[in-house]
């Protein structure tokens, strides 16, 4: 097979470029107008435009009213939850009360037993409340008497100290505030020392006085001659025994 070989071309390097063509002028560089290009002019009213922004507002106060209205919801929501758990609470709260009240049924006559028992306590105490062991009282006055001295009549007598101090002056100004008088007459047959009996009262409880006047006269002749005192003791609120008082501390 023959292969054929072109010969190459060699230029002339005495012959000059050929110039570059600029390139031609576009219709629009000519100031003609290019017929079906995108209009630029702006032919819409006024009025249209301004509804589109109109609706874009609108848009906004949608949104707007519709997050308000679920806010608001939430909060009704809310409140309509907790109003509930109070109205379930205060009903747990009466249905508790209405079942106290039933067991209180249940203690009635229980109760009614206590205040009964309490009113009878408080009467006693009542009751008591001027109350001497006079018995006892009577041996202390007796543990007083001189040697060779011996009783002959005791009487016991209350002072009313309400009649006192509704009613006017007390019979003896002198007198101190007392309870109760026990009139004494004693006899001995020597000449008694009352001056020493006198101070041995002063030692016994709820000792208040002895009201004026004391007396010491003779009486009998020969061997049942002797002297009788007589006097009269007062007993002031130290002499109350107080049995039941002390049972309200305890």
């Amino acid at each position: 097979m023959t292969t054929t070989t072109k010969p190459t071309r060699v230029e002339n390097p005495s012959k000059p470029p050929k110039p570059v063509k600029e390139p031609k002028p576009t219709a629009t560089q000519k100031g003609l107008v290019k017929v079906g290009a995108i209009p630029r002019a702006d032919l819409l009213p006024p009025e249209i435009r301004a509804a589109y922004r109109g609706k874009a507002v609108v848009r906004m106060l949608i949104i707007l009213v519709i997050t308000v209205a679920v806010v608001v919801a939430g909060g009704v929501g809310y409140a309509s939850i907790r109003s509930i758990t109070s109205q379930a609470v205060l009903q747990l709260e009466r249905d508790r009360s209405a079942d106290l009240q039933a067991r209180q049924l249940d203690f009635a006559e229980a109760r009614q037993i206590a205040n009964q028992v309490d009113e009878a306590i408080e009467a006693r105490k009542i009751a008591t409340a001027a109350e001497i062991d006079w018995k006892a009282y009577l041996d202390e006055v007796s543990g007083t008497l001189p040697e060779g001295v011996s009783l002959r009549t005791l009487a016991i007598a209350p002072i009313d100290q309400e009649a006192g101090a509704s009613g006017g002056e007390p019979a003896n100004p002198l007198q101190q505030e007392s309870v109760a008088a026990i009139t004494i007459t004693a006899f001995s047959a020597t000449v008694p020392d009352v001056e020493s009996w006198f101070d041995d009262l002063e030692g016994i409880t709820g000792f208040a006085g002895i009201a004026p006047p004391a007396t010491v006269t003779e009486e009998g002749e020969g061997d049942a001659a002797g002297y009788t005192v007589s006097l009269e003791l007062l007993v002031n609120e130290e002499a109350y025994l107080l049995r039941f008082q002390d049972e309200e501390g305890e």
